[in-house]
């Protein structure tokens, strides 16, 4: 299943990607979100911001933020081209983004090897 990317800086376009180019298109220039497997039963979405990533998984009818410290606090940002507040441990490595998004395909690997926090 192909990824669908979409960029906001400095207009707002979209096309669908393959794995291969993760590597290449991850970087917070024009702070692009990746999806995968829109349209199914899980659904994983990760934005590239300068210094950190959000990844949103939604799997079991719950929607899901990807966490690396339990911080709860909200801290503002710009998602897909929109203020939006998210838990400060949900604004994770953007190296953490990249591997989650590699994993997309096999959801229960991404529920084990990385921490959720229900949404």
């Amino acid at each position: 299943m192909p990824y669908e990317m979409e960029t906001y800086q400095p207009y707002t376009s979209s096309r669908v990607v393959t794995i291969d180019e993760l590597a290449g298109l991850y970087v917070p220039d024009h702070e692009p979100v990746f999806a995968y497997g829109c349209g199914g039963e899980d659904v994983l979405i990760v934005s590239v911001h300068e210094g950190f990533s959000t990844v949103s998984l939604l799997h079991d009818r719950t929607w899901y933020w990807l966490e690396e410290s339990p911080d709860a606090d909200p801290v503002e940002i710009v998602l897909c081209g929109q203020e939006a507040w998210v838990p400060a441990g949900a604004m994770v490595r953007p190296e953490t983004g990249l591997a989650a998004l590699r994993l997309a395909h096999d959801v229960p690997h991404l529920m084990t090897r990385f921490t959720w926090r229900a949404q």
